[in-house]
């Protein structure tokens, strides 16, 4: 919730939110000795990649970069994102905390999906895409891409009714402000997570069809949807599709000229240009994250984030796969929510610049603390009877 009044308020010169981060990187400090071990030679593959893009970006800022066309502070995110890395590493590490951080998450996008909602209502269905204290609508529908799978994952536990209870109203308040949001990249993005879940077996194939089945109906008699601005087009939406258009032509002009070094982090907005009838000329981001990155950092940017993104789902992998040996489903699904909601958001990354979305990050760190909860016995991680187990292998 970027424009929230609380969470940006300042106190002593900062927000309340990274005042929240400097606490926890001083916990994440006290509790280093019983996690150093996890920042030697057993370091995540997602790490090694994210201190490459740091490094790349770094030199890019220092020497291409210019500040004073750039709105915002490229090089302060990503210093944020790498305390989150060593937060995440040093505090999430067990298959619990990772569980209780994944609810947590689903939690603080359902709140944000409460203010879409009550945005739209407020406005009385006149304000047609709300999104102001969420951030803008088609943020908001991409980063509750990587909140729906924890909803659709946890609401399977059985022997925790409250947390069901707790996962399937999160998800139907999300999904609800997700149709009124209206983004078309996210409605890419959700399709992908439901194919993705259809294609794999037991009840992750049965749960995406019932969804898909309770979707389509909303998206097709919904005032406003993302389907009914695909197959109902205003001036407005082909206007920004051809905008999208002129900026992705600019990008990979920008990609041809410059292949190694990028223009520059945070330049892609001075560089970029849209002629396109109405729009006169037209400053903007490149709606398309991977295309930015490599505009903007080279080929070799572009090469580290798509290192990052790929191992973050193979972790995600690995820890499904060792939950489906170990018959521990905090591991199973915490392991599937983060691999889901990733497939989601990166397939609606290809219609936004969403390099610097923190939802991303936050899932891409737990997913670097991951390979230290492979190995943990079952004891420590408590494995629980789920439907993992067939009912008729089950103990009393």
């Amino acid at each position: 919730m970027p424009n929230h009044p609380l969470f940006e308020a300042s106190v002593l010169g900062m927000s309340i939110i990274k005042w929240l981060g400097i606490a926890s990187c001083v916990y994440a400090v006290a509790q280093l000795p019983s996690r150093g071990k996890y920042f030697g030679s057993s370091l995540s593959a997602e790490t090694g990649a994210f201190a490459v893009l740091v490094g790349i970006a770094a030199v890019s800022y220092a020497t291409l970069s210019r500040p004073e066309t750039i709105t915002f502070k490229p090089m302060s995110s990503y210093v944020s994102y790498l305390l989150l890395f060593f937060i995440a590493i040093c505090l999430v590490d067990s298959p619990e905390k990772l569980h209780r951080t994944l609810l947590v998450g689903l939690v603080g996008s359902a709140i944000a999906a409460l203010y879409v909602i009550r945005e739209y209502q407020a406005s009385g269905g006149m304000q047609m895409r709300p999104g102001y204290i969420a951030g803008d609508s088609n943020y908001f529908a991409t980063c509750s891409l990587l909140a729906i799978p924890i909803g659709f994952c946890f609401a399977r536990r059985e022997n925790a009714p409250i947390e069901r209870a707790l996962c399937i109203v999160s998800t139907i308040v999300i999904l609800v402000a997700f149709t009124l949001a209206s983004s078309r990249g996210g409605l890419v993005g959700l399709c992908l997570e439901i194919g993705y879940m259809i294609l794999r077996t037991g009840k992750s194939r049965r749960i995406a069809i019932l969804l898909g089945m309770l979707l389509l109906p909303a998206l097709l008699f919904s005032p406003v949807s993302p389907l009914g601005r695909m197959l109902h087009p205003e001036y407005g939406d082909e206007l920004a599709t051809q905008i999208r258009r002129d900026f992705w032509r600019v990008g990979f002009m920008l990609i041809r000229e410059h292949p190694l070094t990028g223009i520059g982090l945070g330049n892609f907005t001075a560089y970029s240009f849209s002629a396109s009838p109405g729009a006169a000329v037209r400053h903007g981001m490149a709606c398309n994250t991977f295309l930015e990155i490599a505009a903007e950092l080279g080929v070799p940017g572009f090469l580290a984030y798509c290192g990052l993104s790929g191992a973050a789902l193979w972790s995600a992998e690995k820890l499904r796969s060792e939950g489906k040996k170990r018959k521990d489903v905090l591991r199973f699904y915490s392991g599937e929510a983060m691999q889901v909601g990733l497939l989601g958001f990166l397939g609606a990354a290809m219609f936004v610049s969403a390099e610097y979305q923190k939802p991303f990050w936050v899932i891409v760190a737990l997913a670097a603390a991951s390979p230290s909860l492979l190995t943990q016995s079952p004891s420590r991680s408590r494995a629980v009877k789920s439907v993992l187990v067939p009912a008729s292998s089950r103990t009393v």
